[in-house]
């Protein structure tokens, strides 16, 4: 009885909306196999979304610049999507670009420095690999899998975010496709983000929180929800 209450609960559980699984609605049922592209009720949460605007007109400029990059981001056949927020791209046997996801990239404000571990380097699964640095503290990545890092792509140092690709690593293929995300899986991170900042979006912030306090004017988000905030929203997406 127990093994038959078991399956019954992982079929519900994988029958959940992406939108449902990300906490933006309370019950929905996938009814269109996923197809989210072809999907009416996606499509409306998604427009209702958007009309929501608040009453700070270019105080939310920010935010509503993040909304609009993320409802243009599609999954990518062409992509590797790993654990972390991490990207990979094959190049050859067993050697990778390695990136960050443009959902994550999307949430990046202000972001003066990234630090690479070193070429020839070997990376074991836990271990950092990147540390972005910004006005508002510093967030870290490690990696899902073991690698090696061959070489780093251009200097980071003048514009850390002008390309996804931050290094070439080499690994062993099966391991970068054992922690590869699925597109359902994708689905459900996208649209967490996008509950994130909708969420935001509708929300007055506190004063001395932000700078809403006749000091400077907001231009970032991480100044409209405070620095605590913003870093916990970047770990929520990398973790």
């Amino acid at each position: 009885m127990s093994n038959e209450i078991e399956l019954k609960r992982n079929k519900y559980e994988m029958l959940k909306c992406i939108w449902m699984t990300s906490g933006v609605i309370d019950y929905k049922l996938c009814d269109n196999n996923f197809d989210c592209e072809n999907c009416h009720f996606d499509k409306v949460i998604r427009n209702l979304s958007n009309e929501k605007e608040t009453q700070f007109n270019g105080i939310v400029n920010d935010a509503n610049t993040i909304f609009n990059k993320l409802q243009n981001i599609k999954y990518d056949n062409n992509i590797i999507y790993l654990k972390n927020n991490l990207i990979a791209k094959e190049i050859c046997s067993n050697t990778f670009y390695l990136g960050i996801n443009p959902i994550l990239v999307s949430f990046l404000d202000n972001v003066n420095s990234m630090m690479i571990d070193e070429c020839k380097k070997s990376i074991s699964v836990g271990q950092q690999i990147i540390q972005i640095n910004g006005y508002w503290g510093s967030v870290s990545i490690s990696s899902p899998i073991n690698f090696l890092i061959y070489n780093k792509i251009d200097d980071q140092t003048d514009n850390p975010l002008k390309t996804e690709w931050f290094a070439i690593m080499g690994a062993v293929h099966q391991d970068v496709l054992g922690c590869q995300l699925h597109q359902k899986e994708w689905d459900e991170m996208h649209a967490k983000a996008i509950g994130t900042i909708a969420e935001i979006k509708t929300q007055v912030p506190k004063v001395g929180d932000t700078m809403m306090d006749g000091g400077s004017q907001i231009k970032f988000l991480y100044q409209l929800v405070g620095n605590k905030r913003y870093i916990d929203i970047l770990n929520s997406l990398i973790t």
